[in-house]
């Protein structure tokens, strides 16, 4: 581990599902090495992601995307899924329909979360960069079911020991 990462530590060890790992570190290039040092051929895929302090790394035999996010950091007001500009830009019908069920006691962090859950969802398909988020239902809004093969756990402050929320799709 690089000394620049201040805290590393493994969330699930690859058993029933995959492996996940979370580094922390004031560096962001010390956490990036961290985050690349960490997809060894262990798994035959991997993803990663940051958010600011934070990376995690999720590795498995089959298809599999994590997203992170650190909650409370500096965002447009428009940044909440009160906001109806979001709902149109970031929801699907589907998820409009289940709003007070993803919604919890901070809008910000309900709007957070369900980002970090489409984001996962498309680095786990292959897609992230072409995602369209208003036409890619998020797990965030699957509830306790399996979607085709694709299973999904989210991760909040009590799993990962910091301000954050994550996501991990794996495909089964």
């Amino acid at each position: 581990m690089p000394s620049d990462v201040v805290a590393a530590s493994v969330i699930t060890e690859g058993g029933v599902q995959p492996a996940v790992h979370l580094g922390i570190g004031a560096d962001p290039a010390a956490l990036h090495a961290w985050a690349r040092a960490m997809c060894d051929d262990r798994w035959p895929h991997w993803s990663r992601s940051y958010s600011g302090v934070v990376a995690a790394v999720a590795g498995w035999h089959r298809r599999v995307g994590i997203d992170v996010e650190v909650l409370h950091r500096p965002a447009p007001p428009s940044w909440s899924i009160d906001d109806e500009d979001f709902r149109s830009a970031i929801m699907t019908p589907e998820e409009r329909k289940q709003l007070l069920t993803l919604h919890d006691a901070d809008a910000r962090a309900a709007a957070v979360s369900l980002w970090c859950s489409k984001e996962a969802l498309a680095k786990a398909l292959g897609t992230p960069m072409h995602m369209d988020p208003a036409r890619l239902t998020g797990p965030a809004a699957w509830g306790d079911e399996v979607r085709g093969g694709w299973h999904a756990s989210k991760m909040d402050a009590t799993v990962l020991d910091c301000d954050g929320v994550a996501w991990l799709v794996y495909e089964s």
